[in-house]
């Protein structure tokens, strides 16, 4: 029933955000461009008949136990399962997407200044943490580990679709789901441009970061802060949530998701420790950012589980229909 629950939260959770889109769009200077239409129809076509050409496979094999008709069988599930998590995860990855350019065209004042003066408070100073970790040691396995979140994502979904876990590929993606409208909510009142923009370093004082370390979502952010049209194009958009970060978020999320695969569960855990770390100097995030986006991966995870749960807890709860007579 966990897995029912999942699948039913996350496609509930996608439906809210279509709402909300539309009803943004039309009073929003931002437009989803026509130009995506081409591409999200091959996506489709693709789902479609990778789904048809799965249940057409494991009906021709029905019955065949020989070591190819296995083999086959097996192939035919995992095309089937990589159906599905497209057929949940696109439309979820589309409408986040959308509200997360909506949440930033906003003329709302940029918190970065409260951010900063939070981060003061907690004792931690953004600057002076950029000069000690650009260097030619730290810097680079930091970077590294930053940006090697990205591939993490496919690699949880190849992972379980491959290990016919479909009830972690489903919880996993209700966690996507969960912390993207979470997420989108808290960036819409908290606008932040990141540590980078605001602290404004020198060249220099960065020179063992990537060129652009912090700084490929501003342009975009400036754009869509104009007040004038936008034209969204899915395949150019970028991440453009800093306060909470969302790198840390996803960190957390996903080592959890690998919680069943101790050869990976520790070595991924030890990796994402460091990025949460890369995301101060190469993410540009503020200390706070950073803390709010474990609060936002711990929710979500905590939310999930209680999802998954429900059921069960109904079970032991509910009292027979028919109670058996007392002796």
């Amino acid at each position: 029933m966990g897995t029912k629950n999942h699948l039913c939260t996350t496609l509930i959770i996608s439906a809210l955000l279509g709402i909300i889109d539309l009803v943004w769009l039309s009073h929003s200077q931002v437009r989803f461009s026509p130009l995506n239409w081409p591409a999200i129809g091959a996506v489709a076509l693709c789902v479609c008949l990778a789904g048809m050409a799965s249940r057409l496979v494991a009906w021709r094999v029905r019955g065949d136990n020989s070591r190819m008709g296995q083999f086959i069988r097996r192939a035919s599930d995992f095309l089937g399962n990589l159906t599905l998590a497209a057929a949940v995860f696109v439309p979820l990855l589309i409408c986040s997407t959308i509200l997360m350019h909506l949440a930033s065209a906003t003329d709302r004042p940029l918190a970065d200044p409260t951010l900063a003066s939070i981060d003061a408070w907690l004792g931690f100073d953004w600057p002076w943490f950029l000069s000690v970790t650009n260097n030619r040691l730290t810097a680079p396995v930091l970077s590294v580990a930053y940006h090697a979140l990205g591939p993490q994502v496919p690699l949880v979904f190849l992972l379980n679709i491959a290990r016919r876990r479909t009830d972690r590929l489903l919880e996993f993606i209700t966690l996507l789901a969960m912390s993207s409208i979470l997420a989108g909510g808290i960036m819409a009142f908290v606008p932040a441009e990141g540590a980078y923009a605001y602290f404004k370093p020198t060249a220099d004082q960065f020179n063992h970061f990537t060129a652009q370390a912090g700084m490929w979502h501003y342009k975009t952010l400036m754009a869509l802060r104009s007040g004038e049209r936008f034209d969204l194009i899915m395949a150019n958009s970028n991440g453009l949530v800093t306060f909470p970060s969302y790198h840390t978020a996803l960190g957390i999320m996903i080592v959890y998701a690998l919680r069943d695969y101790r050869w990976l569960f520790w070595s991924v855990g030890c990796l994402n420790a460091v990025m949460i770390i890369g995301t101060l100097p190469e993410g540009g995030h503020h200390l706070i950012d950073v803390i709010a986006g474990a609060i936002v991966g711990v929710a979500c995870i905590l939310a999930v589980r209680k999802i998954g749960s429900y059921n069960r807890e109904k079970a032991f709860t509910t009292p027979a229909a028919y109670p058996l007579p007392e002796a």
